[in-house]
């Protein structure tokens, strides 16, 4: 009996030991991938900060202002004033002129129509024979 007992304590035991080894082995990698993680973390933070120093020398009013003269034609003369919708410009310009327009004549060939017969009480109406009213 004591050397089963014996026997069970010692399996225990490597058990353990091998549990407890995983367990290291897990916070070994943990470690190693947060130092990683917070060795790129400081590269970004390194990274924006020259970004940001950049940005502002970028964005110096003196600089745009340079540059605006430098690159674009503005004058000092004030911008037109418009009193009214009228006088923008047309949007999308017409294709054709409204007046070639307004003078075309069109005339459509009508079929002589005959006499209908009249509808009887028993026979069907053709559709063109109805009247709607309007």
């Amino acid at each position: 009996m004591i050397r089963t007992l014996n026997f069970a304590f010692i399996a225990i035991t490597g058990l353990v030991c091998l549990g407890l080894y995983r367990i290291s082995e897990e916070a070994r990698v943990a470690g190693a991938e947060l130092r990683e993680t917070r060795a790129a973390i400081i590269r970004e933070e390194d990274s924006l900060a020259v970004l940001g120093a950049e940005w502002a020398r970028v964005t110096q009013p003196g600089r745009i202002s340079a540059l605006s003269q430098r690159h674009l034609d503005l004058s000092e003369r004030p911008a037109p004033q418009l009193s009214s919708l009228t006088q923008l410009p047309a949007k999308n310009p017409p294709l054709v002129p409204e007046q070639s327009i307004r003078n075309v004549n069109a005339v459509a060939p009508v079929a002589p129509v005959a006499n209908p017969p009249a509808p009887n009480a028993g026979s069907p109406v053709p559709f063109a024979q109805f009247r709607t009213g309007t």
